[in-house]
């Protein structure tokens, strides 16, 4: 850490914040607006990190809309759920604090009292406009009884309502809100390390610009805002529980503040954990700036399966809870049987739901499907298969198919078809939940007694990709107080260090509890940073 009776500053500037996604950009418009003169630097050539790939959901429990239409979201019982998910070995709905430990029940039960505030602020000062989703989006586990308003909580950036485009038209309102206040942005600015007063306190900021190398004072604080370590191989493979492969988020997200933190001798928490999803590897390295994880795999003649030719889960369950399937560990064989999984689907499938959103890995018409193989055959399909997992290699954790793959292949299909005749699917309950109808019904139902299912059609061609373990982003770093004030293991805080979303330790646990569950709390956190920064000013 380097000290200021180095070189002279060559700016100054009340707060310094590190990174121009939702939680940054929300800082420094609250920050501004109150006065404080504001920096954002952002280390790629444009900004809007992570969020600027995003639809645009914010999930704002008590929200302005909910309290319109007299639906009372209490905090408390929004904690219970969050407790549920996130942490159902230590969840007790009769224990204090649910049983959840102490520093997370105080992190999220600030974000529940806080979460409306931010919104109805950042929208005081131009710097946001959310409107309820026109269709009604229900929270991931809407089913859950712990949850008592699963629907209201998810709000869209109001100009586009979940289009493609809307984590652009967030990040630039928020942006322009922010400049509006007088905050200045920069990108190709990357933070290299903070800069300590005598007393320990972070007084700015060491920065590699195009034109070389900086130091810029904070004279009240710097808030890091720069996304977690999801494309930072090495800290993948020491922190992450399971085989994850990469992810989503922005080619920028490196964890670079883990690592100032860990040099600092910061409280860590949450390393283990992510946003979890499937992730199509050769779309994530081919399309760096727009590849989307695989949310949702559209279709009713399509299932998954592992590397044995067997279902495993549950194809349309949230991506969270689907993607840690492949975290399953074989005692016996010693390896992740599920890990890669396989999604298959047929032609009526490949003609009807090839749509080039959230990552389906059906192809649009128009695309070039270069993720998909497909065959005439099960043999045919396999040997396909089988070839690209070769291609992978490192990128799927050099699986291969089991010698008995085709066999079980065509055991499952026939299964399945029996479920989908049935109508109900008894192996892994798809299409049981409020939310996997919900999705269903937004991109078109099929015809049978599960509008979900259908009998895969062998008779024509059969299509394949290979799905492998990603993140969103990580979500462990940093502890940091409720208004993120960044802990020392001592539970101190050091003075003028504040960090908000991705590169700081999430209270959430294992869950992900609707959409927008990223980027509600990531506001949040950049609201009640730059609060309590302002208050030092």
């Amino acid at each position: 850490m380097s000290h200021p009776d180095l070189p002279d500053f060559d700016e100054t500037f009340d707060v310094v914040i590190v990174g121009s996604g939702a939680g940054g950009l929300s800082a420094a418009a609250i920050a501004a607006e109150g006065g404080a003169s504001v920096l954002v630097l952002e280390k790629a050539a444009r900004i809007g990190g992570t969020t600027r790939k995003s639809a645009a959901a914010l999930w704002i429990p008590g929200n302005r809309f909910m309290r319109e239409a007299g639906i009372d979201d209490r905090p408390e019982d929004v904690v219970r759920f969050l407790a549920r998910i996130g942490r159902p070995a230590l969840y007790d709905p009769n224990a204090p604090r649910f049983g959840l430990p102490q520093w997370e029940y105080d992190m999220l039960i600030t974000f529940c009292e806080n979460a409306a505030t931010a919104q109805d602020e950042l929208e005081r000062v131009g710097a946001m406009w959310l409107a309820p989703s026109p269709f009604g989006i229900s929270d991931y586990q809407g089913h859950r009884p712990e949850n008592l308003n699963p629907v209201g909580r998810t709000l869209y950036e109001a100009e586009t309502l979940g289009a493609a485009n809307g984590g652009q038209v967030l990040v630039d309102r928020l942006a322009a809100g922010a400049e509006a206040h007088g905050a200045v942005i920069r990108v190709e600015h990357e933070v290299e390390d903070v800069v300590l007063g005598e007393d320990g306190a972070v007084v700015g900021l060491e920065v590699r610009t195009p034109g070389g190398q900086v130091r810029i004072r904070a004279r009240a604080g710097v808030i890091f805002a720069s996304g977690g370590f999801t494309h930072n191989p090495e800290y993948r493979v020491q922190f992450l529980n399971g085989p994850f492969m990469g992810g989503c988020a922005a080619p920028t997200n490196t964890g670079d503040f883990l690592r100032i933190g860990m040099q600092l001798g910061v409280e860590l928490g949450d390393l283990s954990e992510a946003w979890t999803v499937a992730i199509n590897t050769e779309r994530m390295e081919r399309e760096p700036d727009t590849f989307m994880s695989s949310f949702y795999v559209l279709g009713d003649g399509m299932i998954e399966v592992n590397r044995s030719g067997r279902r495993v889960v549950n194809e349309k369950a949230p991506y969270n809870e689907h993607g840690r399937v492949m975290s399953d560990w074989d005692p016996v064989e010693l390896r992740y049987p599920n890990m890669p999984l396989i999604a298959i689907w047929d032609q009526q499938v490949a003609d009807r739901w090839g749509i080039d959103r959230f990552g389906n890995p059906v192809p649009a018409p128009d695309a070039d499907p270069y993720w998909v193989v497909s065959g005439d055959s099960l043999e045919e399909l396999a040997e396909a298969i089988d070839a690209k997992l070769v291609e992978l290699g490192p990128r799927t954790g050099n699986a291969r198919l089991d010698a008995d793959f085709v066999e079980n292949l065509r055991a499952t299909i026939e299964r399945y078809g029996e479920l989908a005749d049935a109508g109900v699917d008894t192996d892994f309950r798809r299409g049981d939940t409020q939310f996997e109808r919900y999705v269903s019904s937004r991109f078109g139902d099929g015809d049978g007694p599960n509008p979900l299912m259908r009998r895969l059609d062998t008779s024509g061609r059969l299509y394949a990709s290979v799905l492998a373990l990603g993140t969103l982003d990580t979500k462990g770093g940093p502890r940091t107080t409720p208004h993120r004030e960044v802990l020392r293991p001592d539970g101190s805080t050091i003075p003028g260090l504040y960090a908000v979303g991705n590169c700081a330790a999430s209270a959430t646990g294992q869950g992900y509890p609707a959409a927008g569950a990223t980027l509600g709390p990531i506001v949040t956190e950049g609201y009640l940073a730059a609060k309590r920064v302002l208050s030092r000013i």
